[in-house]
C-alpha cells in the first residue's frame, strides 16, 4: 500500500502519509520563492490530501495532491485542531492553553495559518 503524490505533472509513490506530506512540502518549497506556511486539507470523501503554500494568509502556487492507498487508513497526522482568534496573538494563546492541558501530545506535525472572515485561524496537526 502506497501514497501517491501528484505535483506539477509528476507523481511519486511513498509508503507512509508522513513521507508523502514531506515530499509534497519539499516539492512546493522548491517552486515557491517566499511563503509563510502550509495549507493542508483532507477530503474525507475522496480520502485525498491537498497541500499548498500560504503567504499573507492566502494560498499561493500549485497544489500537491496526495492520494491514499485505496482502503480508508487513519494515520496519526489526521488529528487536527483549529483555533480562531480576533488577533494572531489570541489564536496562538488559545492553542498554547489547549496544548498545555494535553500532555499526551508528544509531536506537532505541522501548523497551518489562515486569515478568514471570522478572524485568524491557526490549525495544528499533531500526534498523541
Amino acid at each position: 500500500m502506497a501514497y501517491r503524490v501528484e505535483y506539477n505533472g509528476e507523481d511519486i509513490e511513498l509508503a507512509t502519509l508522513d513521507a508523502a506530506l514531506n515530499c509534497a512540502r519539499n516539492a512546493i518549497a522548491n517552486d515557491v520563492d517566499r511563503f509563510d506556511g502550509w495549507a493542508v486539507e483532507h477530503d474525507e470523501e475522496l480520502d485525498d490530501w491537498f497541500v499548498q503554500a500560504v503567504r499573507n494568509g492566502r494560498r499561493i502556487g500549485p497544489t500537491a495532491v496526495i492520494s491514499g492507498p485505496g482502503a480508508r487508513v487513519v494515520e496519526e497526522w489526521e488529528r487536527r485542531v483549529s483555533f480562531i482568534g480576533r488577533t494572531p496573538a489570541e489564536a496562538f494563546a488559545m492553542a498554547a492553553d489547549w496544548l498545555e492541558r494535553r500532555p499526551d501530545i508528544d509531536v506537532l506535525g505541522d501548523v497551518g495559518w489562515h486569515h478568514t472572515s471570522s478572524g485568524h485561524q491557526l490549525r495544528i496537526y499533531y500526534r498523541g
